[in-house]
C-alpha cells in the first residue's frame, strides 16, 4: 500500500507466514536475513513493553532494538517496524507542521491503547495531516475480556468497544479501540487487516499459543 507524505511516499508493508518470523528475541541472523528480503533499508524494530513511549529516530536504523512502543521519522529510506502477534499494528503516514512527510509505526496492545500510546504518537509526529493504516490483530469475535476490564474501556472509548466472541463471552474488538482512540485527535484510519486467531493459513496468533510473530513496516521514499 503507498501513502502521499507531500513531495514523499510511503510505503506500508504487512508480512504473513510465509515471510517468517519476526519475532524481536529470535535468531539474530535469521531475523536480519528476513528483514532484509522483505524490505531493505536500516530497520528500527524496538523491543515492545506495552508502553507508551515514543522514539523519534532522526537517522535510519537509530533505536533498533532499544526499548518502545512506537517510532516516528522524517528520513526518507528508514524502515519503521512493528512486529505483534494480537496486538494492533498501527501505520502513520502524512503531513508534518514543517511541510515535510513524517510516517509513525504503533504497537497498541490493549493496555497501550488504553494508556494513550496512539495519542502520544500523533502528538510527537507534530503534523498538520496525518492518516492511519490497521492491520491484523485480534477481533472481537476472539479476543476474549474479563468484564471489568471491558468496563473500563466502555467508560473509556464508548459501546463500540464491546463485542461477544463467537463461543458466547464479552470480548474487546481492538480495532474499534484503535479507531476511537485516534479520533480523539482527529486521525482517521483506514482497516487493512483481519484476524489474526480466526487466520492461521495466513497470520501468526498469541491467543493460538504461537510464539511467532509477523511484522508490519512503512518506509517513506522520494516519489518518481
Amino acid at each position: 500500500m503507498k501513502v502521499r507524505c507531500g513531495d514523499a511516499v510511503a510505503h506500508l508493508r504487512c508480512s504473513t507466514i510465509v515471510d517468517g518470523d519476526f519475532h524481536i528475541e529470535g535468531e539474530a541472523v535469521a531475523l536480519r536475513h528476513r528483514r532484509r528480503a522483505f524490505s531493505p533499508g536500516l530497520w528500527t524494530q524496538l523491543d515492545e513493553v506495552h508502553g507508551t513511549q515514543v522514539r523519534v529516530v532522526t537517522v535510519p536504523g537509530e533505536y533498533d532494538g532499544a526499548i518502545g512502543d512506537a517510532a516516528i521519522t522524517r528520513c526518507r529510506g528508514a524502515v519503521l517496524s512493528v512486529w505483534v502477534g494480537d496486538c494492533a499494528p498501527v501505520l502513520l503516514a502524512g503531513v508534518g507542521t514543517e511541510g515535510s512527510g513524517v510516517i509513525g509505526a504503533v504497537h497498541a496492545g490493549w493496555r497501550g491503547a488504553l494508556d494513550g500510546v496512539l495519542q502520544s504518537t500523533v502528538d510527537a509526529a507534530s503534523a498538520a495531516h496525518l492518516q492511519a493504516v490497521l492491520g491484523p490483530c485480534i477481533h472481537g469475535c476472539c479476543n476474549e475480556f474479563g468484564a471489568d476490564l471491558l468496563a473500563e474501556f466502555e467508560s473509556r472509548f464508548g459501546p463500540s468497544v464491546v463485542a461477544r466472541t463467537t463461543w458466547g463471552t464479552p470480548s474487546l474488538h481492538l480495532p474499534a479501540v484503535v479507531a476511537a482512540a485516534l479520533a480523539e485527535v482527529g486521525v482517521p484510519m483506514v482497516d487493512v487487516g483481519e484476524c489474526t486467531r480466526c487466520h492461521p493459513e495466513r497470520w501468526f496468533s498469541h491467543r493460538r499459543g504461537q510464539l511467532q510473530r509477523q511484522v508490519c513496516t512503512v518506509t517513506m521514499m522520494a516519489e518518481c
